[in-house]
Parts: structure tokens; C-alpha cells; sequence
């Protein structure tokens, strides 16, 4: 059995939804009835929330597996969200131009695309199906910090009543400017071992693609209850921008 395959089966107990985050969305999209976009949605948790608070959800995964689950829990709980496999960079061949109010892509989704090009890409594409004056979330580890800092792993995340954990390494490599990211999940006595490349997004450079892309009012906070972002601290790194 694959990684995702795997991790899927576990990713609510890994990543379970958190209140600060879906307050964060709901304040910055605006009371429903909104459209909005989950890109990377994993088996949709948030999409499904928000979903039942009355929002227009559509949601976007490129592993099969997450939108299978997503479909699963979406039939079970008998609440409507849209849902679709695809790449985020390919946005703009999937949705008519300017449909949706707020496009969100968090869970450090964004820095699995390979490079610069496929980032900005990924910003063009927002930029083609959201609605004028429409708000895009993104939200990512605080690359700045791991890399100047030299962070080799991240807090392990345990959830003791399944009996699973889930390791995080980071392993930077100067020449490729890329970080490697190894993780661990523990769960019945087994072991699923993977890494990936992701690439290290700094505050400059995200906020330039955006400003280039032709967004505005570009605000970058520390974490979802809005502290402000810093560099050197931050354990993470949130942007909002107006289209």
C-alpha cells in the first residue's frame, strides 16, 4: 500500500480541523453565502465545515485517494461539497474565470510545487478564477526560520487514543534550494516511511508573486489568531491578498 494511500486513511487524526483556522477563513471571506475554493484539500475537513456553515464549497485534491475520502465523508454526513481531482496550477482550465469570493490553500500544501514558475502559475491561476475584490488564503511552514535557522524536524504529532504518530525531518539542501522533508507515521505497530522535496518559499518572494500577479492589500501573519509574522519566530507563515 502507498504513502497517500496510507496517510489518508489517517489524515483526520494527523490534521484534525482547527476552530482558529475555520474562524480565520469565515473572517476573511466574509458571512455566507460565499463561494469559495479549498486548493489541496486533503479529505476535505475544512471544505466540509465550512460546507455546514452554510458556504458554497468546491474542493480541489491531485491524490485520488483524498478526494475518495472526502466523497465518503461527504455522503455520510449528507452535506453538499463539490469536489474534483486536479493540479492546483491548472485552476484556470477547470473554472470559468471569476467565480468564486475566496480561494484557500493552506496546510503547507503550496511549497510541494516544484519551483518558482509553478508557484506563480499556481497565483496566476487564483488570480483567473476569483471574482474582483475576492480574497486568496495561503499558508505554509515559516521557511525563513528553517532555513536560517538550520530547523531539522518539526513538533511530532501524536494522538494517543489511535495509537499513531507522525514524525516531521527537515533536511535543507543549499545547492538545489530545496528542503527535503522526511516523515514517519506510526500507527499498529507499523511503519510508513516518505520524503519529498518541497520547495523553501520566503516572505519576498511570496509576496512579490503576489504583488506581480496583481494582488493587493497583501497581509502576512505568524498564525491563524493574526499575530503579527515574524521571521526569525514564526512557526508559520499565513497571506492574505486581496485579487
Amino acid at each position: 500500500m502507498g504513502f497517500y494511500e496510507e496517510i489518508s486513511k489517517y489524515y483526520d487524526y494527523i490534521f484534525p480541523i482547527s476552530n482558529s483556522t475555520v474562524d480565520f477563513i469565515r473572517n476573511t471571506a466574509g458571512n455566507p453565502p460565499k463561494s469559495i475554493l479549498d486548493v489541496a484539500c486533503g479529505t476535505g475537513g475544512y471544505s466540509l465545515e465550512l460546507a455546514s456553515l452554510s458556504y458554497d464549497m468546491t474542493s480541489v485534491d491531485l491524490d485520488e485517494k483524498m478526494i475518495e475520502a472526502l466523497q465518503s465523508k461527504a455522503k455520510k454526513s449528507g452535506i453538499n461539497v463539490k469536489f474534483m481531482q486536479g493540479d492546483m496550477i491548472d485552476l484556470n482550465n477547470k473554472f470559468d474565470k471569476n467565480v468564486f469570493d475566496t480561494v484557500f490553500c493552506i496546510g503547507n500544501s503550496l511549497v510541494h510545487l516544484d519551483n518558482l514558475n509553478q508557484i506563480n502559475s499556481f497565483i496566476k491561476s487564483t488570480n483567473h478564477v476569483l471574482k474582483n475584490d475576492g480574497c486568496l488564503i495561503i499558508q505554509v511552514i515559516n521557511y525563513d526560520r528553517i532555513v536560517s535557522k538550520e530547523v531539522k524536524s518539526l513538533p511530532t504529532i501524536c494522538n494517543e487514543s489511535n495509537g499513531l504518530s507522525f514524525e516531521r525531518f527537515y533536511r535543507y539542501d543549499n545547492n538545489q534550494n530545496k528542503v527535503y522533508f522526511k516523515t514517519v507515521l506510526t500507527v499498529d505497530n507499523q511503519k510508513y516511511e516518505n520524503e519529498i522535496s518541497l520547495y523553501p518559499l520566503m516572505y519576498n518572494e511570496a509576496t512579490k508573486i503576489l504583488a506581480d500577479n496583481g494582488f493587493r492589500n497583501i497581509e502576512v501573519f505568524g498564525d491563524f489568531l493574526e499575530s503579527s509574522f515574524q521571521s526569525e519566530s514564526s512557526y508559520m507563515m499565513i497571506i492574505t491578498a486581496k485579487k
